[in-house]
């Protein structure tokens, strides 16, 4: 109870007050220092002596014990009033944050501290649950040993020279440098740093405002250093005085201490407070008045007690009886419920058959749907399949139509054009026995180029000949107007074989060279490489002429063409230079292939000749191909006429492609005649 009543009297010894004391001497990667151990050391003693309730003090802490330390002082300030750090070792400054160095820290880099050192937001940061004082001291504001090996990992990131400036942002904070920001500060010559050594003097003065404690230890500090170290104090204080130290307590009249208990013990009211001072001061007339209150109390007790028994009992028959009704309402509620829970089971039962019976006529309307739709999907079914059979009839029928119009136009255009290859027969005709007149005139004036006259004669014969079996073969002529054909010196019979027009060969070679199917010159002969070059020409062209022939449709269709057909094709030795062979130079040392390319020469020892074996010069190789070879020709049966090969064949032609009457003009007869004809009367 005097405890009690002596915290009342003084709030100020009732705070809790708690404080954290760091000091890194021993670096690992920095020269040691000598004066932290010794100023952590004197700090905790001060706050020890000041009668703060929690001291933790710590030396040449690592990184995670550092760590470790921050984080346990944070579940100690959770409760306090006062809380206050204090660190002695290295400190350093990167881009405007402030940063203190564990002992093990290596700071190779910058980027580094973020990782090896800790920042000085965590320290505000576990401080900040106090409730009336937040304090940091800060003995670190030496010269930055890691500057100089430090590496920058941006060029433009400054390392600053001691201590940044900083603005905290809770009220009633605290952070004291040893030196202002931007500066250094000094250890000293003594034990203590000067900064150190001034804080254990002012900050313990019983009932010195903390405010003047640091005051007075700047101008110690400032008189000591001859003005080079000045300490400074960021953050501010509300307008009541704090000292860290209570000033003593005054001594009082006991007539005095003994009414002030009395008014205390007559505050607090309470039965133990009158015992507790009839026990301090067991005589007087405080004594008396203490013993009057307590009986008081004590009867007023009585009173409260005897109400409050009288209160219960009320209260134990008002809840018998509210208990007693709530027993019959629940046995009524359960009636109820029983009754209610039959009712909503008989009409799930009415609600069952009724869905029941809703499903059964659903499931027969489907049914009936159902039936419908299948119906109507069969109808029209028959009806889709009718409709499709009619389009198809009226197809087939559009087709026939169609098929006999086309055949009627192919009758006709294959009637026009054997017109026109008749009126050209006939003035061929006409110029061939022209010719064959003169060189009879000419063999009879004279005898010494009868001979001559004769291979004219023969040339012109075969000529005819050869366009008779042309026309033979795509014209439904009667055999005798085939007859009417024949040159003059030809048998009815077909005998001999049939003469080229010198003119229609050379024309005809020279379309070839045009489009690149032959090299030759134009010799008017129709020989076995300008069958070749014909065969090339209808393997790119897509055609079918009749290589052994030169015929007007292929000379026609030559002309036609005004690109090159043919790829261009070397022999070997000569390589493709656009539209030209080119001869192929091997170098020095090198030699053309059997694949058509330059390789290097091997010189291989000569064997040892067996002896009888005779040595000679080396197998040439076979000159590469550069035309397919011609087909064989297959001479005509020459045993028949003409007139009567074409009315075999007509007959064969029309037999095989069952055309009847009147289609042996159509295109499939009429390719069929020209192939039998040429095969001497066989399909």
């Amino acid at each position: 109870m005097l405890a009690s009543l002596f915290a009342t009297a003084f709030p100020a010894l009732a705070d809790k007050r708690v404080a954290l004391v760091i000091g890194n001497s021993a670096y690992q990667s920095a020269p040691k220092l000598s004066n932290p151990a010794n100023d952590s050391e004197a700090m905790s003693g001060t706050f020890k002596a000041a009668g703060f309730d929690v001291v933790e003090f710590k030396r040449d802490l690592k990184a995670s014990e550092m760590r470790r330390a921050l984080r346990d002082f944070s579940d100690t300030v959770r409760d306090a009033d006062v809380a206050i750090i204090y660190f002695a070792g290295h400190g350093i400054e990167i881009d405007g944050t402030n940063y203190l160095v564990p002992s093990d820290a290596v700071l190779e880099r910058d980027i580094d501290a973020f990782d090896e050192a800790i920042p000085l937001e965590r320290l505000l940061s576990v401080i900040e649950p106090a409730k009336k004082l937040r304090l940091i001291i800060l003995d670190a504001c030496r010269d930055n040993p890691f500057a100089k090996s430090m590496r920058r990992t941006v060029a433009s990131r400054n390392i600053g020279r001691g201590l940044a400036k900083v603005e905290p942002g809770s009220p009633n904070t605290l952070i004291a440098y040893a030196a202002k920001a931007g500066s250094t500060a000094l250890d000293g010559d003594g034990r203590n740093s000067p900064f150190t050594a001034a804080l254990v003097k002012h900050l313990p003065k019983p009932g010195l405002d903390l405010r003047k404690a640091f005051g007075f230890t700047r101008d110690e500090v400032l008189k000591v250093t001859n003005n080079k170290q000045e300490p400074f104090i960021y953050g501010s204080l509300g307008g009541e005085d704090f000292a860290l130290v209570p000033p003593p307590a005054v001594q009082r009249d006991p007539a005095q201490a003994v009414r002030g208990d009395y008014e205390l013990a007559e505050r607090v009211g309470t039965r133990e407070a009158w015992d507790s001072f009839i026990a301090t001061y067991p005589d007087g007339l405080y004594a008396k008045l203490a013993g009057a209150q307590r009986n008081k109390l004590v009867a007023e007790q009585s009173r409260l007690a005897a109400v409050e028994k009288a209160r219960r009992l009320q209260e134990e028959q008002a809840r018998l009886e509210a208990e007693s009704a709530r027993a019959s309402a629940e046995a009524k509620a359960a009636s109820d419920a029983r009754a209610a829970e039959e009712t909503r089971i008989a009409a799930e039962k009415r609600k069952a058959l009724e869905q029941a019976k809703l499903a059964e006529a659903q499931r027969a309307k489907e049914k009936s749907v159902e039936e419908g739709r299948l119906t109507a999907e069969r109808r029209s079914k028959l009806e889709n399949e009718k409709a499709a059979e009619a389009e198809r009839a009226r197809l087939e029928k559009a087709a026939r139509t169609a098929e006999d119009a086309r055949i009627a136009a192919e009758n006709a255009r294959v009637a026009a054009e054997a017109k026109t290859m008749r009126q050209k027969l006939a003035s061929e005709r006409e110029r061939l026995l022209a010719e064959a007149k003169a060189a009879e005139d000419a063999r009879i004036r004279a005898e010494a180029a009868a001979k001559a006259a004769e291979q004219a004669r023969a040339a012109a014969a075969k000529l005819a000949a050869a366009e008779e079996a042309k026309a033979a073969r795509r014209l439904d002529e009667k055999p005798t107007e085939l007859a009417a054909l024949a040159l003059p010196g030809q048998a009815a019979d077909g005998a001999g074989a049939p003469s080229l027009n010198p003119d229609l060969v050379k024309s005809l070679q020279a379309q070839l060279r045009k489009v690149g199917c032959s090299t030759a010159s134009a010799t008017g002969e129709w020989s076995a490489p300008d069958q070749r070059a014909l065969a090339l020409y209808n393997k790119n062209a897509n055609t079918r002429f009749d290589t052994r022939v030169a015929s007007l449709d292929a000379l026609q269709s030559l002309r036609d063409q005004t690109t090159r057909i043919c790829p261009l094709i070397c022999e070997r030795g000569f390589k493709i230079d656009g539209d030209f062979c080119v001869k192929i130079t091997c170098k020095e040392g090198y030699e053309l292939s059997t694949n058509n390319s330059c390789e290097r020469v091997i010189v291989k020892k000569r064997k040892k000749e067996s002896p009888g074996v005779e040595s000679g010069p080396a197998r040439a190789r076979p000159p590469a191909l550069t035309t397919q070879p011609a087909p064989a020709q297959t001479k005509p049966n020459t045993s028949q006429s003409v007139g009567a090969i074409y009315s075999k064949c007509r007959a064969q032609a029309m037999a095989a492609g069952h055309g009847g009457a009147g289609r042996d003009r159509s295109g499939a007869n009429f390719g069929r005649i020209d192939a039998c004809i040429r095969n001497g009367g066989r399909i």
